[in-house]
């Protein structure tokens, strides 16, 4: 991002037309978001748009989205009278599928939600694989407050027609777990797993998704909570440093293993458990070894509950009459 910071630091030292697009220009090029440096150097740029060419549509489209995004009206109603004055079909042609998006977004950030859909459902109506459109009619939805299952019905539709794209199965499987259908998300992570085998994050997620699919049905909790511990302790053995949230939920998983669903029944796995705990517990005391008083005693207090050895955690058993 070097060359981003001196042309930022260029168009503010200088802030004219030559400047404005060199820095909107690597801004697009490199997908730079920071709405707030095209909002400023678009306007100077925009003030001399037929100095830019061709090149003043892009700018004006590049204003236009940074505008709604920091809510400048008049500047996002500026650019696009000017889009639309351009590229609007006369005589009743085929509307610009571009510009179309652009009045949905318009109409999104007016709160018009419905007007929002319209276009979007135009849209797909000529191209039902426009994955931008796709992609706004989920936004749209979940900005007007439709019911969790419309939102994983259209995210569903978009993952169908887009297998690869790794947010939306991310999006997804946050909705699922949100509305407590752990298991969806379970599944939609495992897809991401496929994707980057690599990614901590992914099988931590997948942890806590199978801790909280346990808790939720001690029916068949031991396998759910032999899954969590087994994407816990993936995710530490990725990232080991700065991993404290797969610490814990390790520490977490093992105990409720041995605590919560064996007790004192003997298991081929105890000492697996036992050691993959005391793993947690090392990582968890080593990361909170300098950090403020209050977190400390927090995080004592979670591995006094929970850290092996587990027999003094195990409820006592009644002396035996005599």
């Amino acid at each position: 991002m070097a060359d981003f910071a001196a042309l930022a630091a260029n168009a503010k030292k200088a802030p004219n037309v030559k400047n404005a697009v060199l820095l909107l220009k690597h801004m697009r090029a490199h997908k730079v978001r920071r709405s707030d440096l095209v909002v400023t150097y678009g306007g100077i740029a925009l003030r001399n748009a037929k100095r830019l060419g061709d090149d003043a549509w892009a700018v004006y489209e590049q204003t236009l989205l940074a505008a709604l995004d920091v809510d400048d009206q008049p500047l996002a109603k500026t650019c696009g009278d000017a889009l639309l004055a351009r590229f609007e079909p006369k005589d009743g042609g085929t509307p610009s599928a571009r510009v179309e998006r652009l009045k949905g977004l318009v109409a999104e950030a007016r709160g018009d939600w419905d007007g929002a859909l319209a276009k979007y459902a135009g849209l797909l109506e000529a191209n039902a694989a426009n994955a931008a459109a796709l992609k706004r009619e989920i936004c749209a939805l979940k900005g007007k407050g439709a019911a969790p299952a419309a939102v994983a019905e259209a995210l569903n539709g978009y993952v169908v027609k887009f297998q690869s794209d790794q947010s939306a199965w991310q999006a997804l499987g946050e909705l699922y777990a949100a509305n407590l259908r752990f298991a969806d998300a379970i599944f939609c992570y495992e897809e991401l797993t496929l994707f980057d085998p690599l990614a901590q994050h992914y099988h931590r997620r997948l942890g806590e998704l199978y801790y909280s699919l346990a808790a939720a049905n001690a029916k068949d909790a031991e396998p759910r909570y032999r899954n969590a511990r087994k994407y816990f302790a993936k995710s530490l053995e990725l990232r080991k440093a700065a991993n404290a949230r797969a610490a814990t939920g390790l520490l977490l998983a093992c105990s409720a293993l041995k605590v919560l669903v064996r007790g004192d029944k003997v298991d081929a796995d105890d000492e697996l458990n036992a050691a993959l705990g005391s793993v947690a517990a090392a990582h968890l005391k080593a990361a909170y070894a300098k950090a403020p008083a209050e977190l400390q005693a927090a995080n004592a207090a979670v591995l006094d509950a929970h850290a092996p050895p587990y027999a003094r955690l195990l409820p006592a058993k009644d002396a035996d009459p005599q």
